[in-house]
């Protein structure tokens, strides 16, 4: 009992003050039923579309237009039916059931729409608005918390735009999703998301933002510009990176920022232009940490089938702001660094589990990291898959991740789906031409220190602990273990020979193939196994070399 008060204090003890304010105020409200019925004041228009990014091969293959259309949907690997009361499905997640409200399965029956001119698509996204209308309409339920507002809002609009005049010569319809939008506008503002804050909120801001342009309130406008500019400075960290640290949320406000610039273009072009530098910085961290490494980095809660890919994302800031981003290799306000030798990139975190008062997004993976050849994963952390489930704080776990466990004790103590009480601190990295660094001090006071040093074909981690320490090193699906004398080899699934990882002599060496340290979520609501390589060894402070060598002959089959 005393134990889970004390990590309750731990956990609250890094909230603003203003958090637990809103914290007690959103108890006591949270019953409280939204006003459903309003009147919208004026309908404006919002040019949110982007071909680039709503029409991309990569986002139209995540949903299939005809299952739409027969009333059926995909969202995180799982398919269900949208209807009933409050569209609640008590057989699927919670997150699913989120995902749902966003109505962001709506977006490609627009692009099949603009491609094909078929009438069938623009009445399918009327009937499940219409739908979603009449099943939401007590004002209770996941359709109104303010996180799915935000997210509708800006989907809907996306819709609107893409439809274009088939939506605007529909005039009763348009009023009718105007005015339900109205009150889901009003609403939003009376529940911003001040306990929280984070993303979540930035999605408030964003959205009423865009909704006071669209419904013509110059007034609101003018207070959420300066309320989410002021967010802005806080959340974008000065070297780019979105202060929570996660690569897929990072691609997500991304997203949010390019959407917020297209619709103040026309009407606010010195607002346009202050988004348009913070776009660029958030590029250039995107590009700089995915590119060469085949899919979005798992550090924190990350995985792909959220945020955009990276190939859109640059189509679109391409193509809409003439935006080219640059290569980095050191982010250290974020703590991230980057490293290429020949075909082989190197990622290593040496951040903080930021920003202390919403550390929800945070995993124990200081000092792990990732490593691809040719575009392709070769060592990975084991992402996120879920918010809910018996695996949620394992994905959070120090074993989870490519780095070294001390004692069997935990770096951070990550508990339930999104709370962190003690964690990691003293956090430095750097990056050179040859080497990444970087050290930390756990939760509990051990020290560890981390080289990861690359040249040609060959990297070697060097590693410094005090105690008994266990590394990971989780394997991509396309990869299994083998064990040889003196070494481990990673194979193909054809036997080719990838690379030999050389532990020291007095290591222990211990390769899984089963169970929970096996799992591995490269997307959300999707889990595989993989095979995972433990090395353990007795600690005492001084460096510890692990030396991974890769085949040179694998380069004669590429050519």
């Amino acid at each position: 009992m005393w134990k889970k008060i004390e990590k309750y204090y731990r956990t609250v003890s890094y909230l603003k003050k203003s958090q637990v304010k809103f914290l007690v105020k959103n108890r006591l409200e949270r019953k409280k039923k939204a006003i459903t019925k309003a009147s919208a004041p004026a309908l404006g228009t919002m040019p949110l579309w982007m071909d680039r990014l709503d029409a991309h091969p990569d986002y139209e293959k995540r949903f299939d237009r005809d299952e739409i259309l027969n009333g059926t949907v995909t969202l995180l690997h799982e398919s269900g039916i949208p209807g009933g009361h409050n569209w609640d499905n008590p057989d699927k997640s919670h997150l699913w059931n989120f995902n749902l409200q966003y109505l962001e399965f709506l977006i490609p029956l627009a692009a099949a729409y603009r491609e094909t001119g078929e009438a069938k698509y623009y009445e399918k996204f009327r009937d499940y608005c219409l739908r979603w209308m009449e099943d939401n309409e007590d004002g209770t339920g996941d359709g109104w918390h303010p996180y799915t507002i935000s997210l509708r809002l800006t989907n809907l609009w996306i819709c609107m735009d893409g439809f274009g005049e088939i939506f605007r010569k529909d005039e009763k319809f348009t009023q009718k999703l105007g005015d339900s939008m109205y009150a889901q506008y009003l609403h939003l503002q009376k529940k911003l998301e001040l306990h929280l804050l984070g993303n979540h909120y930035l999605e408030n801001l964003k959205a009423v933002m865009l909704g006071a342009l669209y419904f013509k309130e110059p007034g609101v406008y003018d207070d959420y510009k300066s309320r989410l500019l002021e967010e802005l400075e806080e959340q974008i960290l000065p070297d780019g990176m979105h202060y929570e640290r996660s690569p897929m949320y990072h691609k997500i406000v991304l997203e949010d920022l390019m959407r917020a610039a297209r619709g103040v273009e026309k009407a606010d072009r010195l607002f346009y232009e202050e988004l348009s530098k913070k776009i660029k910085k958030m590029a250039d961290v995107m590009y700089s940490l995915e590119d060469g490494m085949g899919q979005t980095p798992l550090f924190n809660d990350s995985g792909d089938n959220v945020a955009r890919s990276m190939v859109s994302l640059l189509a679109a800031l391409r193509e809409e702001f003439g935006i080219t981003p640059d290569y980095k290799a050191s982010f250290p306000d974020a703590g991230y660094y980057c490293l290429r030798s020949g075909d082989v990139k190197v990622l290593l975190d040496a951040g903080a589990i930021a920003p202390d008062y919403m550390p929800g997004h945070g995993h124990c993976d200081g000092l792990s990291f990732e490593l691809s050849r040719q575009g392709h994963p070769v060592f990975v952390n084991s992402g996120t898959g879920m918010y809910q489930g018996a695996l949620r704080g394992y994905f959070r776990s120090t074993a989870a991740h490519n780095t070294v466990m001390i004692d069997g004790e935990e770096q951070s103590e990550c508990w339930g789906e999104h709370r962190v009480a003690r964690r990691i601190s003293e956090v430095t990295g750097s990056a050179g031409s040859q080497e990444l660094k970087g050290r930390l001090t756990t939760a509990s006071g051990r020290k560890q220190g981390r080289c990861i040093w690359a040249e040609g074909s060959s990297v070697e981690i060097w590693d410094q602990v005090d105690g008994h320490a266990d590394a990971y090193f989780h394997l991509a699906p396309d990869y299994h273990y083998e064990e040889a004398e003196n070494s481990v080899l990673v194979k193909e699934k054809d036997d080719t020979l990838v690379c030999r990882i050389i532990p020291e002599k007095q290591d222990q060496v211990k390769i899984y193939r089963e169970g929970t340290i096996c799992s591995y979520a490269p997307e959300f609501g999707k889990t595989e196994q993989i095979q995972v390589l433990a090395l353990a060894w007795e600690g005492d402070g001084s460096e510890h070399i692990t030396q991974i060598i890769f085949e040179r002959e694998r380069e004669k089959h590429h050519d």
